[in-house]
């Protein structure tokens, strides 16, 4: 797309007959709907502008003028490389310039451990954290570059293959003395899961997650006066159907009022670069799974899932269900006896009354008696057990 068009010259055309004809031509191209992929591109070099060094910092006593390059104390820029965008993508991908490997290697072992193998993703420099295996981020950057020429998904299956991220992360005291923040990886791996992840992953449990691609960003549900555009008035229209359930990376995003729940988990706000997040344990964000109205629907949505794969008046078989649609393995009979007490509970208190009943499950349908609300409790206390949370 182009924002403005700036022509040096007028169009050709000896007589004002040609000159219509060529800018119609003109106009019908610049308009011409066809399938097209956005490609930013440098200004001519004509159009460059001086660059300076400013003095003291102050953008009006300017010093040197300087060209772009890179840090000398680095690897030089190829000899065929050109000064500009293009330039700097073949220098950052250079065999000979190991920093962007070494980058990413270390990201995404952070991504599946919870902790890089530096520490400080934000510094890789010399005021950052040591490596803590300097030979096998050095042996996984090599293999990034060379065996599987930058593919992230390769790498990705590299290391969750290894015997080091498929260790049980049961941690013993002898674990705990040796290694308490598990930095050699002694045992595998047990951190809380992303905001997108936690949201996500509720979706595919309840099975509505929504396998749409691309397009405009959606907005699922949320309180109303959280999110307020005071420039022009716009406000929060919930998306229906299929679009409030699509994936968490599709929910619309505004720097000055972002998505509260996703917040509330360490999501970033976006008015600044975060180069790395940090993970946190509030009361909040407990508040926000067992409370949020988003969450409380999907709850309900898991229930329904439930009954409609079971088709049983029984309890103990719908919970086992959900318990092994959430968690991929039998209940334990302490869990299950545990989980019918809630449920049984929570029963008695709605059997008694009708508001709450139609509280819980939110309209008044099919679905609006004091069993199904009982469920729906449950299938609540299923989707924030810390073992859902938590990658184990």
């Amino acid at each position: 797309m182009f924002d403005w068009f700036y022509f040096t010259q007028s169009f050709p055309g000896s007589s004002k007959q040609d000159y219509d004809t060529i800018k119609n031509t003109w106009w019908q191209l610049l308009t011409k709907e066809v399938p097209t992929t956005p490609v930013m591109v440098d200004n001519p070099s004509f159009m460059h502008r001086n660059t300076n060094v400013f003095v003291a910092g102050n953008w009006l006593v300017k010093g040197k003028q300087v060209e772009a390059d890179v840090p000398h104390s680095l690897n030089p820029l190829q000899k065929n490389a050109p000064r500009n965008r293009l330039g700097l993508a073949m220098w950052l991908t250079d065999k000979k310039n190991p920093l962007t490997a070494r980058t990413m290697v270390n990201r995404l072992w952070e991504q599946l451990f919870g902790t890089g193998l530096v520490e400080t993703l934000e510094d890789m420099g010399t005021k950052g954290a040591e490596p803590t295996h300097q030979q096998l981020l050095d042996f996984l950057s090599w293999k990034f570059m060379n065996d599987f020429n930058w593919s992230t998904k390769k790498l990705l299956k590299e290391i969750v293959m290894s015997a080091t991220y498929r260790q049980s992360s049961k941690v013993s005291k002898a674990h705990l003395a040796s290694d308490q923040y598990n930095m050699f990886f002694e045992r595998g791996v047990r951190v809380r899961l992303s905001a997108e992840q936690i949201r996500d992953q509720a979706l595919v449990v309840s099975g509505v997650l929504s396998t749409k691609m691309y397009g405009p960003g959606v907005k699922p549900w949320q309180p109303q006066g959280i999110w307020m555009s005071p420039y022009n008035g716009d406000s929060w229209k919930k998306s229906e159907g299929e679009d409030q359930y699509r994936r968490a990376v599709y929910t619309y995003w505004k720097r000055t009022a972002p998505y509260p729940s996703m917040i509330t988990f360490d999501g970033v706000g976006r008015e600044v670069c975060t180069s790395r997040r940090i993970r946190t344990n509030t009361p909040l964000q407990a508040l926000t799974t067992l409370n949020d109205s988003a969450y409380l629907d999907l709850s309900r949505q898991f229930a329904y899932r439930i009954l409609n794969e079971t088709r049983s008046n029984d309890v103990k078989n719908c919970i086992s269900r959900g318990y092994e649609i959430i968690m991929y393995r039998p209940v334990a009979p302490q869990k299950l006896e545990a989980l019918v007490r809630l449920y049984n509970r929570a029963f008695d208190e709605f059997k008694n009354d009708p508001d709450k009943t139609c509280g819980i499950i939110g309209v008044n349908d099919a679905h609006n008696n004091p069993a199904t609300a009982a469920l729906v409790v449950v299938a609540s206390a299923l989707l924030n057990l810390d073992e859902v949370m938590t990658k184990n």
